[in-house]
């Protein structure tokens, strides 16, 4: 992978953070949630860049969030974070 794309993905997650830290709107967090799951499973080192960003806390705090959507996928990407791709594919449905 080019330093572009590196660059590229780096600033995506950056706006899914920042996503996460300021949006109020429930669909607005469950596909940042949803994207940073999905990135976890398919970047070879997701998991390391995803924890270096300090996501985790970001997305607990959602784990309480009054629409299920939003928690289902804030759940999806912390099984994700901690269990790998290789053990959590089965857990999305």
């Amino acid at each position: 992978m080019n330093n572009k794309c590196k660059s590229f993905l780096l600033q995506v997650l950056r706006v899914l953070i920042t996503i996460l830290d300021s949006s109020n709107d429930p669909t607005a967090l469950a596909v940042a949630c949803y994207d940073l799951s999905q990135f976890i499973q398919y970047h070879p080192a997701g998991r390391i860049i995803v924890s270096d960003l300090k996501v985790k806390d970001r997305v607990m705090r959602l784990l309480n969030h009054e629409n299920a959507e939003v928690t289902k996928n804030a759940l999806l990407c912390i099984q994700r974070l901690f269990l790998g791709a290789k053990y959590a594919s089965f857990l999305h449905s």
